[in-house]
């Protein structure tokens, strides 16, 4: 019998449904609990009773903020983690292949199927998705705030789903000034010190739900992926975002540079104000200097899309014979 701790985030903007009903028809062979958490600190305490416990799964149904919330436990550990999405982008439960039909991504618990993921730590916190600085780092702070001062906009928020994004972009972007930050980069392949307003760190090719800005990352190559926008005219800005989310990635732009690596630091120079960094959803706290790395396969994760690609193989494989 499997043992299986869910956590379900009640405040996520899909929060609503029967969750615990149809976990428990699903997975009625396995043993499962669902602790409590009002706070972080019971959170992670109950995460440190699956480790010690050895449990054989964890369920998370939340967005990518409950997913980060959940990986600073289990960061480095063999507990499988399985998202249900259940926030808003759900970019984490997206690249996964995770739908919220729990009867059908169960299977992978049951079945086992899972594998491991690279973890990227900024400052000594770990992100699984992508995150930055600059206004894509102020448009989830304005999010987050109107959210935490009026509860009614979660509805607004599971109306739009991962709309919500770009309707905060466009209005980032239609302001008469985008600021732009002078930074220097450190890193094995580029050392620059440049302009930009804004700069992505990811571990997978989307962010938000719509914005494919590393096509071709992927979160188990055991590098991350670094892209700047050094744009200073805010109309070529614009043009540029609009390229990405029309799925077109503008690789001839002079000011779009992109480099894999595995470790970097990113300074904020002029003596400007500290910047909060935003990753998975969440904001850091804020600094003027960033120490990221790439923590190769530092994470268990139950893959719906790679069972579905295993039974598409054994199906061809049986045609075959």
């Amino acid at each position: 019998m499997q043992n299986i701790s869910v956590y379900l985030n009640q405040r996520a903007s899909n929060g609503g449904h029967d969750w615990q009903g149809q976990i428990n028809n699903a997975l009625f062979r396995s043993k499962i609990e669902y602790p409590v958490s009002s706070t972080m600190e019971e959170l992670y305490a109950n995460l440190s009773r699956d480790i010690e416990n050895n449990v054989d799964a964890v369920l998370s149904v939340g967005g990518d903020g409950t997913v980060h919330s959940i990986i600073q436990m289990l960061a480095g550990t063999d507990i499988g983690l399985l998202v249900v999405p259940g926030g808003t982008a759900n970019d984490f439960a997206r690249t996964m292949g995770s739908s919220s039909n729990i009867k059908k991504i169960a299977q992978t618990i049951r079945l086992n199927t899972r594998k491991k993921i690279d973890l990227i730590n900024i400052n000594g916190r770990f992100m699984a998705t992508n995150g930055g600085l600059g206004f894509a780092a102020e448009i989830a702070g304005d999010i987050n705030a109107i959210r935490s001062e009026f509860p009614q906009f979660k509805k607004f928020m599971k109306l739009s789903g991962k709309n919500i994004y770009s309707l905060f972009a466009a209005k980032r972007l239609m302001a008469r000034e985008v600021m732009s930050y002078k930074f220097k980069l450190e890193s094995l392949e580029l050392n620059d010190v440049f302009y930009a307003p804004l700069v992505l760190i990811n571990n997978q090719p989307m962010l938000g739900g719509s914005f494919e800005v590393a096509p071709h990352t992927n979160h188990q190559d055991g590098k991350f992926n670094l892209t700047i926008f050094k744009h200073q005219n805010r109309l070529e800005l614009i043009a540029c975002v609009l390229k990405i989310l029309n799925g077109k990635f503008p690789t001839d732009d002079p000011n779009v540079v992109v480099l894999e690596t595995t470790e970097a630091k990113i300074e904020l120079l002029d003596g400007a104000e500290e910047l909060s960094f935003f990753g998975d959803g969440e904001i850091f706290p804020k600094s003027k200097s960033w120490h990221i790395k790439c923590y190769p396969n530092f994470l268990n994760v139950f893959s719906p899309k790679d069972q579905v690609d295993l039974e598409n193989f054994s199906g061809q494989i049986v045609s075959l014979t």
